[in-house]
């Protein structure tokens, strides 16, 4: 085949999972309805990981796992938000690595809320105005987030959930060169988390 006749091949396959994703997305809502007149939790966080290890058994490729797990993860979040979008607070600002890591584990459908605290995050949880709370536990570099762990000494709140995310940092500067660079300037977590690489490189 040549490729206008390739690209004739993928109109029709994105066609196709479009039609399923909405079949999927009607039966979805169906399962909120059952749920709701039940009384049951609409959120099954154990429904969610077996049905993404499901997914992961079957898949024979060449679709790549890590694409899998993000494709579905959009996909579970999407179907969620119509039974009922999920609330999550997070320690905020937006783009932050704890809103990235509630991103990758909720979804981008999901409702998010920035927080300016830890304990900011707690609180909503605990006055039950989201439904779950992300929170930064463990730093490879810096260790453990003691605020976080005090909060839990006080807390009703539970660990229902962790996931692991990996930080990158990159330096900006308008300077030709490294050497022209006399001062960085970041927040404290972000100069501690690159302390090896400025004592090497800036120091």
């Amino acid at each position: 085949m040549d490729l206008d006749e390739w690209r004739s091949r993928i109109n029709k396959i994105d066609q196709e999972i479009l039609s399923l994703l909405n079949q999927r997305a009607e039966v979805a809502q169906k399962i909120g309805e059952a749920k709701r007149q039940q009384g049951l939790e609409f959120h099954n966080p154990e429904r969610e990981q077996e049905i993404l290890a499901r997914i992961h058994r079957l898949n024979p490729g060449p679709f790549p796992a890590s694409g899998i797990e993000a494709v579905w993860r959009e996909i579970l979040s999407a179907c969620l938000t119509l039974e009922q979008p999920l609330r999550i607070a997070y320690l905020g600002p937006a783009a932050t690595y704890t809103h990235q890591a509630a991103i990758a584990r909720f979804g981008s459908s999901a409702h998010f809320s920035p927080v300016r605290s830890i304990p900011e995050v707690f609180d909503e949880v605990e006055r039950s105005r989201v439904d779950y709370g992300v929170v930064p536990v463990e730093n490879s570099t810096e260790g453990a987030v003691n605020l976080t762990l005090d909060r839990f000494l006080d807390s009703t709140a539970l660990i229902c959930g962790e996931i692991t995310l990996e930080i990158s940092h990159h330096l900006l500067t308008p300077a030709n060169n490294l050497s022209d660079v006399k001062s960085v300037i970041s927040h404290p977590q972000a100069l501690a988390q690159c302390r090896q690489w400025l004592a090497a490189h800036l120091p």
